[in-house]
């Protein structure tokens, strides 16, 4: 009896474990009653495993319908942005289709792969690497700066892939817009690395920089700092002017 007790315990832990195989003739020979709650047992992963498609369909389709419906949000912002005059609604209506962009861009990715999609992972060094090729096509015209992007290849969850690319929007865009004046040239770089435990975004630009206790009543920094705190991070702004600014943001993995 004690052989059919560790084979119905081993059935129980491997459907449980999301591993299990239906295997009928493994209890052939076992007594009625053992034989029967085994059947019982392959039932039970039969119906989780239904439900699991389901739900994992259902996941599928939302991040499907989340995307499309923040694709048609940024185009309406693009067309109505192409009508004002008035550059600094302008500049504003642009900074929102850019968070909305990279929105899209985290649900199209977890629709894209189906797999980790199920369970809300992203992996960061696609992502940021997709964020950049994004947000140098919407400065464009900004010919004179030079954008780059170095991230670590790490899968983190929707819940941080969300503040940490909203963070790395205004980061990024903020640089564009303050740090280079008057058509002046420079570099604007994002960089991602995790080490012990610990993430690190940096974007860091050699422009014209800033007192930063002017900044920290701003929206963008006000956002920034919400983000960071999300993640249960630090944010640290360093800038002088003349000496470029580094936007540097360190916060804890979630085993």
């Amino acid at each position: 009896m004690d052989q059919w007790i560790k084979l119905l315990r081993k059935q129980a832990k491997q459907i449980a474990d999301g591993s299990y195989l239906p295997d009928p003739s493994q209890f052939k020979a076992a007594p009625k009653d053992i034989r029967h709650l085994s059947e019982d047992l392959n039932t039970l992963a039969l119906v989780m495993a239904e439900r699991g498609e389901v739900q994992k369909a259902l996941t599928h389709e939302i991040h499907h319908r989340v995307k499309n419906n923040l694709q048609i949000v940024t185009s309406l912002l693009n067309m109505q942005a192409s009508k004002m005059r008035d550059p600094a609604a302008r500049e504003a209506l642009g900074q929102t289709r850019a968070r909305m962009g990279a929105l899209a861009l985290i649900h199209r990715m977890l629709y894209e792969q189906a797999e980790d999609s199920q369970h809300g992972q992203i992996n960061i060094a696609r992502l940021m690497t997709e964020l950049c090729a994004q947000l140098r096509l919407w400065h464009r015209a900004q010919e004179a700066i030079q954008f780059t992007c170095d991230a670590s290849a790490y899968a983190v969850p929707l819940e941080s892939a969300v503040p940490l690319t909203l963070l790395s929007v205004e980061a990024v865009t903020n640089a564009y817009r303050h740090a280079f004046p008057n058509g002046r040239t420079g570099t604007v770089t994002l960089h991602f690395s995790v080490e012990e435990g610990q993430a690190l975004l940096c974007v860091r630009d050699d422009g014209i920089g800033f007192e930063t206790t002017s900044d920290e009543k701003s929206m963008g920094y006000q956002l920034m700092n919400g983000f960071a705190h999300q993640l249960g991070g630090a944010l640290e702004i360093k800038s002088g002017a003349g000496s470029g600014t580094i936007v540097s943001l360190s916060y804890p993995l979630r085993a």
